[in-house]
């Protein structure tokens, strides 16, 4: 079966996510860290708003934002009781309406289930920084037809996604994690994270990737509104695509590495990407869609 024809309209997931681990430098970092074991005013008790600072700076988020005009940045940092690291950016003054990015982390410690290994393989716990919540928004734009809302978003973004990840991983590095983590409510977010990270069950990154493959040309509001709509079919099931939420992580461990990389789950994430086949009917997402949205929020979805 073919996919029907796809508009001319916003650009594919694809040509939106541009990142490369290997444009990571971490040489002649300046970053300290203080060996506080505990404080409310260092992030992952290890750094300080300077700190945090230069890694923006480094990862090129700096740069990006004062391209679009975002002058005078002030960083804040904060930790709660639960152990959940805040760290907000604002530019000209501290305040809701001039804040641009909202990053909550925690240190966890991630323990698979043994169905993931081989047989008698000693299965040890992976420290990790879990990502609690990611949000990013421009307050100088609307939404439009080249970058329209997208389920769940309540404000237009910053493209600042490839910077958090180079940030993220330096902290991983820094701190000795094996990598960080992160559990995307929708296919769209797991789609974006797909970039650099992977499900640690491998069968559902090989859905994922079978997904992108079927689907290249959709853009991401699509993706994510076939979904909802129901109008991505599973041929393999014969029945509407679901999302199953799942741990994506960004690995940075060897150890972490090696499982990846593992025969047990590259062969079941080649079994699960090679069996699924994916159909879009883009019409009647588009009538769904419509009917939808005369009873709701797109930012409650």
């Amino acid at each position: 079966m073919k996919l029907k024809s796809k508009p001319h309209h916003n650009e594919s997931f694809k040509e939106s996510l541009k990142f490369d681990d290997n444009d990571i430098d971490l040489s002649n970092r300046t970053v300290s860290i203080p060996h506080t074991a505990s404080s409310r005013n260092l992030f992952l008790k290890r750094f300080n708003e300077e700190d945090l600072y230069s890694m923006m700076d480094k990862s090129g988020l700096i740069k990006h934002l004062k391209n679009m005009g975002f002058k005078n940045l002030i960083t804040e940092i904060d930790a709660d009781d639960a152990g959940i690291n805040y760290m907000k950016l604002f530019w000209e003054e501290k305040t809701h309406a001039k804040q641009l990015i909202d990053l909550r982390v925690s240190e966890s410690t991630f323990l698979p289930e043994s169905k993931y290994f081989t047989q008698n393989t000693e299965i040890l716990p992976y420290d990790t920084i879990k990502i609690e919540w990611l949000s990013a928004k421009n307050p100088l734009k609307g939404f439009d037809d080249n970058k329209p809302q997208l389920p769940g978003q309540a404000n237009p973004g910053l493209g600042v996604l490839k910077f958090s990840f180079k940030i993220l991983y330096i902290m991983a590095k820094l701190v000795f994690k094996d990598g960080f983590v992160d559990v995307p409510n929708h296919m769209h977010g797991a789609i974006m994270y797909s970039k650099t990270f992977k499900f640690f069950d491998p069968a559902h990154e090989g859905i994922i990737r079978a997904v992108i493959r079927d689907l290249d040309g959709y853009s991401l509001n699509d993706i994510s509104w076939g979904i909802i709509t129901e109008t991505i079919i599973d041929l393999d099931k014969n029945r509407p695509a679901v999302y199953d939420p799942g741990v994506q992580i960004h690995y940075v461990s060897r150890r972490m590495k090696k499982y990846f990389n593992s025969k047990k789950y590259k062969e079941t994430y080649k079994y699960y990407y090679k069996k699924k086949k994916y159909h879009f009917d883009y019409e009647e997402m588009i009538k769904r869609k419509e009917a939808i949205l005369e009873s709701k929020k797109i930012e409650d979805l």
